[in-house]
C-alpha cells in the first residue's frame, strides 16, 4: 500500500499562486526521480471571504519509504533548486503536509 500525502500551500497573493502553480508543474519530474508520485495538483484562488490563495498537491510514496527522508532528498536536489530559481520563498506563508491513511474502502489503497 502506498503512503499518501496532501501537501497544502498557502500563498501570499494571487500572483504568487500563479507563479507557484507553474513551479509545481516543474516539480513533478524531479519528485518522480526521488520516488514521489504526483497524483494531482489543484488551486483555490482567493475570493471574497475565502482567505488566501492555496495550492494542493496529492502525492504518494512507496510503502517501505520514509516520507520525510524522501522529501528531504528531493528538497536537497539540484532539480528542486532549479525549479525554485527566481521564486521568492517568502510568498509561501504556510505549508501543511499531513500523511493520509486510506480507509478500508478507499480506492487509493
Amino acid at each position: 500500500m502506498s503512503q499518501y500525502q496532501l501537501r497544502a500551500y498557502t500563498l501570499r497573493s494571487p500572483e504568487a499562486l500563479i507563479a507557484y502553480e507553474n513551479i509545481w508543474s516543474k516539480h513533478i519530474p524531479g519528485l518522480a526521480k526521488h520516488r514521489i508520485t504526483t497524483h494531482g495538483v489543484w488551486t483555490v484562488p482567493a475570493g471574497p471571504g475565502s482567505g488566501a490563495p492555496q495550492l494542493y498537491a496529492l502525492v504518494s510514496y512507496r510503502d517501505a519509504d520514509d516520507v520525510q527522508e524522501r522529501l528531504q532528498a528531493y528538497l536537497a536536489s539540484p532539480e528542486f533548486r532549479t525549479d525554485m530559481e527566481g521564486f521568492d520563498i517568502s510568498q509561501i506563508v504556510d505549508v501543511a503536509e499531513p500523511v493520509l491513511t486510506p480507509t478500508a474502502g478507499s480506492p487509493l489503497r
